[in-house]
């Protein structure tokens, strides 16, 4: 198994992809909103149950970022449950669902360029294996808890 930063980048790149197919869409696009649901809300739930408490253990200098990556993560997910709710035509959605996939670039890319390579050089690749396990379990059981809830 990949280890815990490879995984949350494959993701991001995932994640990525889907943004794509909303901006570049022509009509409904609340099957593509749905499906950043099931991606996004996993992975954000499976960050803060495994690699977030590990980040601010192991590199205690990145608590504040990782402190911004958790609010970040509960503002995108009200955004996903309000334009969800609404009819993807509704007045003002498209700027919602902007506002989503703006929001989620910006996060990637502050862990990307900043937390996860430091936590990578102050962790042990047998941590970063073992985070990786986690992580993966975590996302599964928050899919299982997501998907059961509808």
């Amino acid at each position: 198994m990949p280890d815990v930063v490879t995984l949350i980048e494959t993701d991001h790149r995932a994640l990525e992809e889907v943004f794509s197919s909303i901006e570049a869409a022509d009509g409904d696009v609340k099957p593509l909103i749905e499906q950043v649901r099931d991606m996004l809300i996993p992975h954000s739930k499976a960050e803060e149950q495994v690699v977030y408490p590990a980040i601010k253990q192991i590199a205690p200098g990145e608590a504040e970022d990782v402190d911004d990556g958790l609010e970040e993560h509960h503002h995108v997910e009200e955004m996903l449950k309000q334009v969800l709710a609404e009819d993807s035509d509704a007045p003002g959605a498209d700027g919602l669902v902007a506002a989503i996939i703006g929001e989620v670039r910006h996060h990637v890319e502050e862990e990307e360029q900043l937390i996860l390579p430091k936590f990578a050089d102050k962790a042990t690749p047998e941590q970063l294996d073992e985070l990786g396990a986690k992580f993966e379990a975590a996302k599964q059981a928050a899919l299982a808890e997501l998907r059961g809830s509808r």
